[in-house]
């Protein structure tokens, strides 16, 4: 199987619009690039002329990636090679979906492994990055008010790079730590619905949850399942609105 993409979603108290901004025109003042650039913490990086840019203080540059899709405030897409050559580009896409009031789930995907030398270690070694990366991006909202009324998510399921193929999932050891993770949602009160779909390892969990706690759930997610934090699983967010009961 191809290798999936790495997907991440953090939860920010801004409106789409203001969380695109943040993101976008904002991504040098957050970006932590000490660790995590071409020329180190004296550089700069910022969207010019449809490229993601680094400068360090010598006016030597390096595109990161160039700009595929620009749909201000549902999302970008942009291929992705920072301190390599366009040839050997993944590819990264943010989304911005409006969750609760004046909240928005952000969802980071990489993805295009095959072009690299060593796609497994490289995509693993970004799955410990982009949790840094995030991080401060989150860091540059301030705490959302208090947020009444409930909010539905759907939880899709997919299999992980630990697994083979999509029916190894089930008989995978891990797989437990899932079944587990859902009996701790039941237990909670805010499980609504979970299961795989037929001959597949996809799968889906429903849940009702209170408005302020969407960000903890969204982390919730992808941090204490263990079958997707080891990798047989992958998990995607949704806000779902739910019209009729």
């Amino acid at each position: 199987m191809a290798l999936p993409p790495i997907r991440r979603q953090i939860v920010v108290a801004a409106t789409p619009d203001v969380a695109f901004e943040v993101f976008t025109a904002e991504i040098g003042a957050w970006w932590p690039l000490a660790s995590h650039s071409v020329h180190g913490a004296s550089a700069t990086v910022g969207f010019r002329d449809g490229h993601l840019v680094e400068r360090d203080p010598d006016g030597a540059e390096a595109v990161w990636g160039s700009v595929l899709d620009w749909e201000p405030p549902r999302g970008f897409r942009i291929t992705w090679h920072p301190g390599s050559t366009p040839d050997r580009a993944t590819e990264v896409e943010v989304a911005f979906a409006p969750v609760a009031d004046d909240r928005t789930l952000v969802t980071l995907e990489h993805r295009g492994w095959e072009t690299l030398p060593d796609p497994t270690g490289t995509r693993t070694e970004y799955g410990r990055g982009w949790p840094t990366v995030l991080g401060g991006y989150q860091g540059r909202f301030g705490e959302a008010e208090p947020s009444t009324g409930t909010v539905w998510l759907a939880f899709l399921h997919t299999p992980g790079p630990a697994v083979n193929g999509p029916l190894e999932v089930f008989g995978h050891p891990d797989f437990q730590h899932h079944l587990a993770f859902l009996r701790g949602l039941r237990d909670q009160g805010v499980l609504v619905a979970a299961g795989p779909f037929p001959a597949s390892g996809d799968g889906m969990t429903v849940v009702k949850v209170d408005a302020a706690a969407v960000a903890e759930h969204v982390r919730r997610a992808q941090e204490e399942d263990l079958s997707v934090a080891r990798g047989v699983l992958q998990v995607r967010v949704r806000p779902w609105n739910v019209v009729l009961q």
